[in-house]
């Protein structure tokens, strides 16, 4: 029996030659004005938020929906995430922002967030500057991390002022 090569057993024609890898990708930030109006991330999320606060305040959820609560709260004890997030985003929206940013970090980043979408939703006409924003691989897989442990910190800090204070 004859021996067969690794490249033949594969099923290859012909020898194997080496491949030019692409240059690794580069952290890019920078701001651009787009040549037309276009509809951007930003955009979209502050049309989401426009209909969620219409929603909100034309829509009586909290009496319509029987499961309207916390359930890791009432069974354990502990706040989840999102505990007072609602209230973050209602005082947010009242100018009420230490307030909101006390009862939930995580809501009042998301609340100033969707004023800039919601900013740059209503000024689509003057094609503000956008951010261009690609990262490396490196840096791609920091940012993740990074975001996994702002969540875990929000979360410490709800349940260390939920244990501390009482409060919701």
């Amino acid at each position: 029996m004859e021996a067969t090569k690794p490249s033949q057993a594969a099923g290859a024609s012909g020898p194997v030659l080496p491949t030019r890898l692409a240059p690794p990708r580069r952290t890019v930030i920078r701001f651009y004005r787009p040549k037309q109006r276009t509809w951007g991330p930003f955009e979209a999320y502050g049309a989401i938020v426009i209909f969620l606060v219409l929603v909100a305040r034309f829509v009586p959820l909290a009496r319509w929906l029987p499961f309207w609560g916390c359930a890791m709260r009432e069974h354990l004890g502990i706040p989840c995430l999102s505990c007072g997030m609602t209230r973050a985003l209602d005082w947010f929206a009242q100018g009420r922002l230490i307030d909101s940013l006390l009862i939930n970090p995580l809501g009042f980043a998301l609340a100033a967030s969707a004023l800039v979408g919601c900013v740059y939703l209503v000024a689509l006409p003057l094609r503000l500057p956008r951010l261009e924003l690609r990262l490396s691989e490196r840096a791609g897989t920091v940012a993740r991390y990074l975001v996994l442990v702002g969540l875990a910190a929000n979360w410490g800090y709800l349940i260390t002022r939920s244990l501390l204070t009482g409060a919701p």
